[in-house]
């Protein structure tokens, strides 16, 4: 596959302006230290390496990187009738490669705007069961049209979003400039006909919040690649082969890939970057499922339409919550649309509880939830046309109607002795409890002797769980620690907080 864009060399001597001590890692020193603890993977000198730290930094471009101090772990559970493959490579299923090609950002934030890029390439390609279908799209109009800047970056569900709401043209409409300038390009810069050569996605999912769940991510990949984001340390800029796993060298920022396929023999999630072909194995990876970057905790993929248009479910997304009234949204790309109709089920799935519709092919509709008793519920759209004739159906969201508050209570306990010094990572056993519906996130607290205060999130919080801290990433010393779960609606926000607990920190 041919790398795009600005190729390494000459980026390198654009870039280098600044003295070559400020670069990121030592390779040299690196492999030694990676032959000494036996590791899984090696280094080499590639052009990122060669880059000043401040302009490595600069690629780092995903706002609120994914904590790696603190991580929710969801416990796996087993389902003798959801029997996954112990291995899956888009690159090579059923002997063909749906992966679109590598390509380099350069010298701008613009990965999360490159990682969903290659992920629409790459589920186009399925959906069409062509693997040369060879579409190329605009890094540049997701990244510009959607908010994102050079400097200071992008966020994945606004890209999700983005492509679901407004979508995305070609590359020849509007090629991408930014990795050679290093400068924003204005949003109508694209060609006079975008609206017209526009993709959009009819769905995305969340196969995974803020909560390590290696299960849910590779059940999602049986149906196409899907984005995540991490936390870059220096050794993984050097990163050439094997099974990458944080070794050492400082935190760089926040960055956004895509995850192509899994391999269980080798425990590891596989990866396409946005940094060329002389990066890595030919710019993919291979990441340990238990390495500490985040890859994988937050995911997100993209449902494509029919050739002939599709429905989207706009609001309410997964994981919403409803306290009494608020506007359901769909829409229908279908030509022939003459009216959108909405059905929400209840427990069971078995028939509609509440319904609605409205005339034409964009669909407001009013839902009061209090003539529904608190719990889960799923929600679909019908599109239909002047004869009533079914034209296409979205994807089910589910939300849940919260009118009662719920009695809420949450307790943790160390799996280790916590009155004792704790040291590496020491994970603790989380009970959660809320009468109704889940709670909507769970909060790490800890606290240290100064005061200051750090919190860490899950999205996704069960009755059971397991949060593992490494506290060999903060200074040694006394921490005051806690949990604090909450259940926040569109007007209702509870809370509830555990015990404290005092502990040692000493590494």
């Amino acid at each position: 596959m041919k790398t795009t864009m600005l190729s390494p060399l000459l980026w390198i001597i654009l870039a280098t302006s600044t003295s070559w001590a400020e670069s990121v890692i030592n390779v040299t020193n690196l492999n030694q230290t990676l032959k000494k603890q036996n590791a899984t993977w090696v280094a080499k000198d590639n052009w990122l390496t060669q880059l000043p730290k401040a302009e490595v930094k600069r690629m780092m471009g995903l706002q609120q990187a994914p904590a790696v101090d603190v991580e929710f772990v969801v416990p796996q559970q087993m389902n003798t009738q959801d029997v996954l493959p112990a291995t899956l490579d888009w690159r090579n299923k059923d002997g063909r490669n749906w992966v679109s090609p590598i390509l380099n950002q350069g010298s701008c934030g613009s990965c999360v705007a490159f990682a969903a890029i290659g992920v629409l390439e790459t589920q186009l390609n399925i959906s069409s069961l062509l693997p040369n279908l060879n579409i190329r799209l605009s890094p540049s109009h997701l990244f510009s049209c959607g908010g994102g800047a050079c400097n200071y970056g992008w966020m994945p569900e606004s890209a999700a979003r983005q492509l679901l709401r407004s979508g995305v043209t070609d590359e020849a409409c509007m090629p991408y400039l930014s990795g050679a300038t290093g400068e924003d390009v204005a949003c109508n810069s694209a060609c006079a006909d975008v609206a017209q050569r526009t993709y959009k996605i009819s769905n995305y999912t969340t196969p995974t919040s803020y909560a390590k769940n290696v299960d849910s991510v590779k059940r999602a990949l049986q149906h196409g690649p899907v984005m995540t984001s991490l936390s870059v340390y220096a050794d993984f800029m050097s990163y050439a082969g094997g099974v990458y796993k944080h070794t050492t060298g400082e935190y760089l920022g926040g960055h956004a890939i895509s995850i192509i396929g899994y391999d269980d023999t080798t425990q590891s999630f596989i990866i396409r970057n946005s940094w060329g072909e002389d990066w890595g194995e030919g710019g993919f990876g291979h990441v340990a499922y238990s390495d500490s970057s985040g890859v994988g905790s937050s995911t997100w993929g993209f449902d494509v339409p029919a050739m002939g248009g599709a429905v989207s479910m706009l609001s309410p997304r997964d994981y919403t919550y409803v306290t009494g009234a608020t506007n359901f949204q769909a829409e229908s790309t279908i030509q022939a649309t003459d009216a959108v109709n909405f059905a929400v089920y209840g427990p069971g799935n078995k028939s509609a509880v509440w319904a609605s519709s409205c005339t034409g092919a964009n669909c407001t509709a009013n839902f009061d939830s209090m003539k529904l008793a608190d719990g889960r519920y799923e929600i679909q759209a019908v599109a239909t046309n002047a004869h009533g004739d079914n034209l296409g159906t979205s994807t089910r969201q589910f939300f849940y109607v919260v009118n009662k508050a719920p009695t809420l209570s949450l307790s943790f306990k160390g799996k280790t002795d916590l009155s004792r010094p704790v040291s590496d990572r020491i994970e603790f056993a989380i009970t959660t409890q809320s009468s109704s519906v889940p709670m909507s996130s769970l909060e790490f607290h800890f606290k240290d002797a100064s005061g200051k205060e750090t919190t860490r999130v899950s999205n996704v919080v069960l009755p059971s769980m397991v949060t593992g801290w490494r506290t060999n990433l903060v200074p040694n010393g006394k921490y005051e620690i806690w949990m604090v779960g909450r259940l926040k609606s569109n007007s209702m926000d509870l809370n509830t907080e555990s015990q404290h607990y005092t502990v040692t920190v000493q590494n």
